[in-house]
């Protein structure tokens, strides 16, 4: 089963996250530091989705060390990786900042009730746009 991380401060967005992306039969992590969630992303191989608030563990929007980590990552493994960045300075849907922070989608805070449908678009963008550079890789 596929693997995605979530990295929240709010236990019930949390939660509710887990349950989208569980009816999409990812299994949920959801560290509770910085430490755990780069141990987590430099330890386990199976990860495609990881969600990031962008004060997650008090960090700084700028300089948040998770968006950075998987930004830094080589492209072949970088592509199996869709990356999602909530805040609640963020415009959703924003896809200039997306491209600017290496995002796959930027959801604010306030819209997070609407993630499902935010997220179905945006994961069949990502699985038809790396489709072809997966295969190419698995030859």
């Amino acid at each position: 089963m596929a693997k995605a991380i979530i990295c929240e401060n709010d236990p019930a967005v949390q939660k509710n996250l887990s349950l989208i992306l569980k009816t999409f039969n990812f299994e949920s992590i959801t560290p509770i530091s910085l430490e755990e969630a780069i141990n987590v992303l430099e330890t386990t191989d199976d990860i495609s989705i990881v969600i990031v608030n962008e004060t997650f563990a008090d960090q700084k929007p700028h300089s948040n060390r998770i968006i950075q980590y998987i930004t830094n990552l080589p492209m072949y493994r970088r592509r199996d990786i869709m990356l999602i960045i909530t805040g609640q300075n963020l415009k959703t849907l924003d896809r200039l900042l997306a491209f600017a922070k290496g995002a796959d989608l930027i959801v604010n805070t306030q819209d997070i009730n609407n993630f499902l449908s935010f997220f179905k678009k945006s994961y069949s963008e990502h699985q038809a746009t790396y489709r072809q550079y997966k295969e190419l890789l698995n030859r």
